[in-house]
């Protein structure tokens, strides 16, 4: 495949998951009331959340990209830093 069509298909898996989790919001049982949906519509729901997590991580094997990205903002400050193990001076008993 080539790029485009993986950041197409990535965007597409996107979308998808923010619609469904959506509905799943929108639909969720409030004030006691149950719930509208079925224990099967929500059963494919979950399933279809799987099997598009399970292509956003294969997605992203192709691309090389991790899952663990967060966007950030450029003037945003780190909230950590990392710091090398050879400039901890030892302690002497």
């Amino acid at each position: 495949m080539d790029e485009k069509a993986l950041h197409d298909e990535q965007r597409l898996m996107r979308m998808m998951r923010k619609t469904l989790t959506s509905i799943v919001r929108d639909t969720a049982p409030r004030d006691g009331n149950p719930s509208p949906l079925t224990e099967a519509t929500v059963l494919g729901i979950k399933d279809c959340l799987m099997v598009i997590s399970s292509r956003e991580t294969e997605l992203a094997q192709l691309t090389g990209r991790t899952l663990d990205e967060r966007p950030r903002f450029t003037d945003e400050t780190p909230t950590s830093h990392s710091v090398k193990i050879s400039s901890i001076p030892k302690k002497t008993h």
